[in-house]
């Protein structure tokens, strides 16, 4: 059974909600999220993105459905903190053999 400090849940058009996100609607190209949290933003997500850290850190971000973030690596300098929140902007799709890899 699960606790009530579950991130979790399920809801009435069958989509899963992971925190606050409906995991059966996929970001779109050049569609931008924000969030406290990166890898719950990219949950269910596959494509490359383009995500700034509150800190103002630009990093590119490669996800795979059903997996955790498998690449991230900055991009640019440091910038001056601006937000307490993830920014992340989907930038591309990935091809049928990366999904799988």
């Amino acid at each position: 059974m699960l606790g009530s400090s579950c991130l979790y849940t399920q809801n009435s058009l069958g989509g899963e909600i992971w925190g606050r996100k409906l995991v059966s609607e996929m970001l779109k190209v050049n569609e931008t999220v924000t969030g406290y949290d990166l890898g719950e933003l990219l949950h269910g997500e596959a494509g490359l993105f383009e995500a700034i850290a509150p800190g103002g850190d630009k990093f590119q971000c490669v996800a795979r459905s059903g997996h955790s973030i498998t690449n991230l690596r900055p991009i640019s300098e440091t910038r001056k903190p601006s937000a307490q929140t993830w920014r992340v902007r989907k930038i591309g799709e990935l091809r049928s053999e990366q999904e799988t890899a």
